[in-house]
């Protein structure tokens, strides 16, 4: 039988636990706050860009800024996680999807969506797989 040796010692469960829901709840919340406020604030403080961008990214930043907000206040759930990461694919999406129904979408629109979008997005799947890892290891202290 092999044996793991490591010049680092064991970090307690419940630490360990603490680190990845500080990880998810705050961490991660704070990117998906920041990515939501900079879609819902950016467009209004510059008046740039077409009418149409500039209405989604209003309802869709609001909408996020609510989600992530109760998020970072109640703790969250996978629930949120993939709300959050629709938006984020809908923002990817929508300035093909609406230059597609000839609404006017700029190029500066076009950039902000698609990286808010995938910061979201990304954030959204980092979040999801934090909390099946938080899952799985307390699987597994529990059936030790």
């Amino acid at each position: 039988m092999a044996t793991y040796h490591s010049h680092h010692a064991a970090v307690p469960a419940a630490q360990a636990h603490a680190y990845r829901q500080g990880l998810h709840d705050q961490v991660i919340g704070l990117v998906m706050f920041a990515a939501s406020a900079a879609l819902w604030i950016y467009p209004m403080a510059t008046h740039g860009g077409a009418k149409d961008a500039q209405v989604n990214e209003a309802v869709i930043g609001a909408a996020l800024m609510f989600v992530v907000g109760l998020r970072m206040y109640r703790g969250s759930t996978w629930r949120s996680d993939v709300v959050i990461g629709l938006a984020g694919l809908w923002m990817i999406a929508s300035p093909f999807v609406l230059g597609l129904q000839d609404a006017a979408v700029d190029n500066g629109s076009r950039v902000l969506d698609i990286a808010v979008g995938s910061v979201l997005a990304t954030a959204s799947l980092i979040s999801l797989l934090i909390l099946r890892a938080d899952r799985h290891a307390a699987d597994a202290q529990h059936t030790l």
